[in-house]
């Protein structure tokens, strides 16, 4: 058991229904086979008695979740077994089952809350809700699982009718859609549940592998076996060591010949001869010789005929290679004055620009005139917050002049340093909006001013009077005043 994507596990639960395929599909049809018969005896229109076989699902599946959770953990159910218990395994949640939940798309994935945890009411809704958090897995394993039923049950309806001759046929294909007989609806039905007796497993073993994977994260159990490997693997190292010890202390007592040692000593003959075996092997690598294609240019072929074409070459090389080049050096030369005149023309407005620029980024940025309840607005500020902010600490007000030097702070950013922070960012949002934005000694100093303001606002501690008035007069270092005031 490790943690896996959703769909690794679904792979997971496919693997476990190939593996017991026959048992689980076994228990499915013991299962469903009892309600079709009941079906076919009750005065029943064929299409009602096809459609509530279809819907009474939730009662065969239980059956093949309780023998799948025994299973996994080397656990054998018999089918006796299972039908001794059969109302404890089918009666959780039947009601809501084959009514309200019938149509629920994580059928699969919730199951396991009622029948294994044997969770009710309000507990049970809320161990789903945890379990179900980031996963839409269950969803999409049933909308493909329901995919897979209709192309089976087509694929049995068109085997069986290609395999009846044509002398037999007893029906066509327009009055098998439109106008079906008893037979034709029984045959139907019949495909119908083989498709849903092979589908089945697949659906119910996916879910729960989904649940199980869900469990694994919530509750560590990848954790859990690792330390109980550790756990044994530090038992088994004592057990060899003990009986290293005894192993020593028996070859002491009884004494060794000094040519048993050698004996059980491997030749290096032979220890090249075993390493090379194992080395031949494919699990080793192997040797594998690839070509690839290299090109070396076109092929050319000498035309005898081609004088013209060498004495117009010869003719009219010189001339062409002549305006070639006085036709290049002009295209240089303009672009070179293109250049120069592009130069000119910008030094000559930079300033106009650069006004332009800016005030068409301050235009299309919104500035927030409050953020977590602060005011932000310049005018709304004193001439100098960080004097005033300090007389409020003075005279014990260290809320009011925190709160002061703080949003005195937070209008400079917004406004000088054209930091975007919305309205309602967060104190931290707003420290990790402005680092990086700003000088590195200026951001420290925010950090500083909001661990702070966020001790004084949240948790009621003051800070030491001479540290408080020292961070209000470093405030100018670091802000000065706002431009826009």
């Amino acid at each position: 058991m490790r943690p896996r994507q959703a769909w690794e596990s679904i792979d997971l639960g496919f693997a476990m229904a190939r593996k017991w395929f026959l048992p689980l599909w076994t228990l499915w049809l013991c299962s469903a086979l009892p309600v079709m018969i009941v079906l076919a005896l009750l005065p029943l229109p064929l299409w009602l008695a096809g459609l509530l076989l279809w819907w009474f699902k939730p009662l065969y599946e239980p059956a093949l979740l309780y023998w799948l959770s025994r299973r996994l953990f080397a656990e054998t159910t018999s089918i006796k077994t299972l039908y001794r218990s059969g109302f404890k395994i089918v009666l959780p949640r039947l009601v809501a089952n084959l009514t309200w939940g019938r149509l629920n798309p994580s059928r699969s994935f919730v199951m396991p809350v009622a029948l294994l945890e044997g969770l009710k009411g309000h507990h049970r809704s809320s161990r789903i809700g945890v379990l179900s958090r980031g996963t839409h897995a269950a969803g999409w394993l049933t909308l493909v699982g329901l995919h897979f039923e209709i192309i089976l049950e087509l694929g049995f309806i068109l085997l069986i009718i290609s395999l009846i001759p044509q002398e037999m046929l007893w029906i066509d294909w327009h009055s098998y859609i439109f106008d079906p007989d008893p037979l034709s609806e029984w045959l139907h039905h019949g495909c119908a549940l083989l498709a849903m007796s092979i589908v089945a497993p697949f659906y119910v073993s996916g879910g729960f592998a989904l649940y199980l994977n869900r469990r694994s994260q919530l509750e560590a159990w990848d954790l859990e076996i690792g330390l109980r490997n550790m756990a044994q693997r530090h038992q088994r190292r004592r057990l060899m060591g003990a009986a290293s010890l005894l192993l020593a202390a028996s070859l002491t007592i009884i004494g060794v010949q000094p040519g048993t040692a050698t004996a059980l000593e491997m030749d290096s003959q032979e220890s090249r001869d075993l390493i090379s075996e194992i080395l031949a092997d494919d699990s080793f690598g192997r040797y594998q010789e690839r070509g690839h294609w290299k090109f070396i240019g076109e092929e050319s072929e000498q035309d005898d005929n081609n004088w013209l074409i060498e004495w117009l070459q010869r003719v009219l090389g010189g001339f062409g290679t002549s305006m070639a080049f006085y036709a290049e050096l002009i295209m240089w030369l303009a672009a070179a004055g293109v250049l120069a005149y592009l130069l000119h023309w910008f030094l000559q407005n930079r300033s106009l620009l650069q006004g332009r620029g800016e005030s068409q980024r301050n235009s299309n940025r919104h500035i927030p005139t409050q953020v977590a309840g602060l005011d932000l607005r310049p005018e709304s500020l004193p001439a100098d917050p960080a004097t005033e902010a300090a007389s409020l600490i003075q005279a014990g007000d260290y809320r009011g002049g925190f709160s002061l030097l703080y949003r005195a702070a937070l209008s400079v950013l917004v406004h000088d340093h054209a930091i975007q922070i919305v309205e309602g960012a967060t104190e931290g949002e707003c420290l990790r909006r402005v680092r990086g934005e700003i000088a590195d000694e200026t951001s420290a100093y925010f950090s500083k001013l909001t661990g702070m303001w966020q001790q004084i606002a949240y948790g009621h501690i003051r800070p030491p009077e001479e540290k408080a008035l020292l961070l209000c007069r470093d405030w100018h270092g670091f802000f000065g005043v706002s431009s826009a005031q």
